[in-house]
């Protein structure tokens, strides 16, 4: 009876927490359609740039629902690869049969090979032997080679927007807040000095796991790493403004905890780890509106393809863009502790 008893309490306490009930209920379903949507069949169809292929291959490979468009010579192919004007090149050379692309990707290069592949074997009528090739890398990369700068980026975020969130929660909490914003204080300086401070720290955990997976674990870096750091930091500043941001509409950890699967979780499934090309009903167009997008997306260019801050300044211009979002928005709210 007495476990009875604490049963019957757990389940009406559980039914009066309305964000556990949907953590519980409604998160689980979100994530799982999410998936599916992502994972799901895709009607993209790959461009693909040839030289000097001949027609008939090109016919058969054009069924197998490639876009096929030409370059003018070898140089012009790989210099429209490297421009992100195709998915691939398709060229002969020396009578043997090459195929190229920017940089590793499991999902866009499995589904090229296997339709070129298939349009050689209608074409040929045997198995064709087919010369795979990487501007950036090569096929021997493991695969924390080709993405472990997107797995940098995550990790980052997450670690940084939990730090984040509970210790802005703490500080309203344990009344040290409701006690600051008793004094002359602007709200805008409480908040800029609660995103330097938590951001101090973000920024030692940042620079700390890019020297550690740089030096100690050896992923290949083509550019400069002061232009890692760069993106590293400006993604943790912008996870500090948007753990705080969260933590304001919680009252205690669990609930800064709860907020994980909406808010940390789709930056995963749209940070490049799955081929944004490739998701079906442009849902890739959602990944504009996630900071570790951009962040994986200069990571990596400077990382992969050698790029510098300048390259890559669109993405710097959409993290701060972030970052000055959700530090107006953590200002105006902020109006809830005290009327000015």
């Amino acid at each position: 009876m007495k476990a009875l008893s604490i049963t019957k309490r757990i389940i009406i306490q559980m039914l009066n927490d309305k964000r556990s009930l949907a953590l519980i209920l409604l998160a689980p379903i979100f994530l799982m359609t999410l998936i599916y949507l992502l994972l799901g069949d895709s009607n993209y169809k790959p461009n693909l740039l040839q030289y000097n292929v001949g027609t008939p291959l090109l016919d058969e490979i054009s069924k197998q629902g490639l876009t096929i468009d030409g370059a003018d010579n070898i140089e012009d192919g790989r210099q429209k690869l490297s421009n992100k004007k195709a998915d691939a090149f398709l060229y002969r050379s020396n009578n043997e049969m090459y195929l190229l692309f920017e940089s590793r990707d499991s999902v866009l290069t499995g589904k090229v090979i296997k339709e070129i592949r298939n349009g050689m074997n209608e074409a040929t009528g045997i198995k064709a032997e087919l010369q795979t090739e990487y501007l950036f890398g090569s096929e021997n990369d493991s695969m924390f080679d080709s993405m472990g700068y997107i797995m940098l980026a995550i990790m980052s975020f997450f670690i940084i927007f939990i730090l984040a969130g509970i210790s802005f929660l703490r500080e309203r909490t344990n009344q040290t807040m409701e006690r600051l914003l008793l004094t002359p204080v602007k709200r805008w300086e409480v908040i800029l000095g609660y995103t330097l401070g938590f951001g101090f720290f973000a920024l030692i955990e940042s620079i700390l796991l890019l020297i550690y997976v740089v030096r100690v674990l050896q992923m290949p870096l083509k550019g400069s790493v002061v232009d890692m750091a760069v993106i590293m930091i400006l993604l943790s500043l912008a996870a500090v403004c948007i753990g705080a941001f969260f933590s304001i509409f919680s009252n205690n950890e669990f609930q800064v905890v709860q907020f994980i699967p909406i808010i940390v979780i789709p930056q995963i499934f749209f940070s490049g780890l799955i081929t944004l090309d490739t998701i079906p009903l442009h849902l890739g167009y959602l990944s504009r509106v996630m900071p570790v997008y951009y962040a994986s997306d200069a990571l990596k260019s400077i990382c992969i393809r050698g790029k510098s801050c300048v390259d890559v300044s669109a993405d710097i211009l959409a993290l701060i863009i972030f970052i000055v979002l959700f530090f107006i928005c953590n200002t105006l709210l902020l109006k809830k502790y005290r009327s000015i």
